[in-house]
């Protein structure tokens, strides 16, 4: 399958498409991965050096891609974190002009209580992307920011995710009386998955996840992707214990 996948890339730490792109490309999956901010490290790891991709620079190069005929026959496309508004109006831009069968939505937005993006940024992908999601990708936080409604546990957090009336939600870090859930959650099911609460994970499980899933679900049911999907995810939680790099080339060369 072809994915265009948009994001954040770093150099070092797999975050963004540093950790979706390889993902799907296990998968066999090919991948044209276009960066929305462009960064030495996440910045949990310590204040990155970087450049962000200007929404003119992207417009070219959908352009570009657009003229080549690159973006025709797109299986899928990925998105999560995003720098400005302006880049998520191009992309609102594209799926206007270019046939996208199945769209994930990462919204890279939040977490632990707070928006760590720009609020005209989040309300940006809320309006112009989230409506059209084939599956959509929260935590808790970023699921009840963009429903408006309490995730508190597992019965708000899909009362929230069904209130956006979206095919697919996969819902991360929902708190639960055994742990955190993963759930996923369609209009008629809802899978779950529990874990126990770790002190320290590694950035970019969300990420990670999100490319795992989608590298799945092209071919496969939603519940047998998800299952795919969290149990690589697992594997490189575990693999990267006690340090502060998630092991995204690990988990994929054992699966």
């Amino acid at each position: 399958m072809k994915v265009l996948s948009i994001s954040s890339q770093v150099v070092w730490g797999p975050v963004g498409n540093s950790a979706a792109v390889p993902a799907l490309q296990a998968k066999g999956h090919e991948v044209l991965a276009l960066p929305t901010i462009t960064l030495s490290n996440h910045p949990g790891h310590g204040a990155p050096a970087g450049f962000r991709t200007h929404a003119e620079d992207m417009a070219r190069m959908f352009a570009a891609l657009e003229a080549l005929g690159a973006l025709h026959n797109l299986d899928a496309m990925l998105t999560g974190y995003f720098a400005s508004v302006g880049q998520v109006e191009e992309v609102a831009g594209l799926l206007g002009r270019v046939a996208v069968p199945y769209l994930l939505v990462d919204p890279v937005m939040g977490d632990h209580g707070r928006l760590y993006i720009p609020q005209e940024v989040a309300e940006a992908i809320r309006t112009h992307l989230v409506p059209r999601a084939s599956c959509l990708t929260p935590n808790a936080f970023e699921l009840a920011w963009l429903s408006g409604h309490e995730v508190t546990d597992e019965e708000s957090a899909i009362t929230a995710a069904r209130s956006l009336a979206l095919p697919e939600v996969l819902a991360t870090s929902v708190p639960s009386h055994d742990g955190l859930a993963t759930l996923l959650i369609t209009p008629d099911a809802v899978h779950r998955i529990v874990a126990p609460k770790l002190a320290q994970v590694p950035n970019g499980t969300g990420d990670f996840l999100s490319g795992l899933y989608l590298a799945e679900r092209l071919g496969h049911p939603p519940q047998r992707a998800f299952a795919a999907a969290m149990k690589t995810l697992a594997r490189a939680i575990a693999l990267s214990s006690g340090t502060t790099v998630l092991n995204v080339a690990g988990a994929l060369h054992q699966s």
